[in-house]
């Protein structure tokens, strides 16, 4: 979703811009004469057309976003009784899916943020830092049914979908002649090779979960 809207933006951009040099050629510089004699070409005239219907169309989204734009949720409505509703916070969502992360001490919740609407979608992005070199995609998935499971018990079925972003461990766990040795990475140069990754970000994403932010 994210690359969507970079890539829309980037045609707002570039449509707006040539617009709006197209234009301003006709009536300041050295070449207003070539610039006007341009627009009688209708392959041209046709590009400032849908350029000009681009930027119009991306002015009046800017303009809808700016006007209606929700204030910042705070608080989740996740069941109702008797009439009555029962909601919780996003920073107890957010502080609930650090304790799973956390709870059996191998990891740590870097970040956690929480997205939610105000009668539930709630999606859950967690930033995990590993204590040491850790099996991304075991780890993960285990680490993503906990939190669907942990999730529920706060949140209930709004939870939407629940992301998890694996970043570069604290030590790094090298194994020689079948024993596993914990180095820190400031020691890494002298007391072992580095491994040969060049990767030191890894995103996992696991997929929705039933189809958020606190700075840890």
């Amino acid at each position: 979703m994210r690359g969507l809207k970079r890539l829309c933006t980037v045609i707002f951009v570039l449509a707006t811009v040539f617009a709006l040099a197209a234009l301003t050629l006709t009536w300041y510089g050295p070449w207003t004469d070539e610039a006007t004699a341009l627009l009688y070409l209708e392959p041209y005239a046709l590009a400032v057309l849908a350029c000009l219907i681009v930027s119009g169309v991306g002015l009046l989204v800017l303009l809808g976003r700016a006007l209606f734009a929700g204030k910042r949720v705070r608080t989740v409505e996740v069941a109702t009784v008797d009439g009555g509703v029962i909601s919780v916070t996003r920073d107890a969502i957010a502080a609930q899916a650090s304790h799973i992360v956390e709870a059996d001490g191998t990891c740590v919740a870097a970040r956690v943020h929480v997205d939610a609407k105000p009668r539930g979608h709630v999606r859950v992005h967690v930033r995990v830092l590993p204590r040491q070199t850790v099996d991304v995609v075991a780890k993960g998935a285990e680490l993503h049914a906990e939190l669907v499971d942990g999730l529920a018990a706060v949140c209930g079925d709004t939870v939407e979908n629940v992301s998890l972003e694996f970043v570069e461990p604290e030590s790094v766990t090298l194994a020689e002649t079948g024993e596993a040795e914990a180095v820190a990475p400031e020691r890494e140069a002298t007391s072992a090779p580095a491994p040969e990754d060049t990767t030191s970000e890894i995103t996992v994403s696991m997929g929705p979960a039933r189809d958020a932010e606190r700075e840890a």
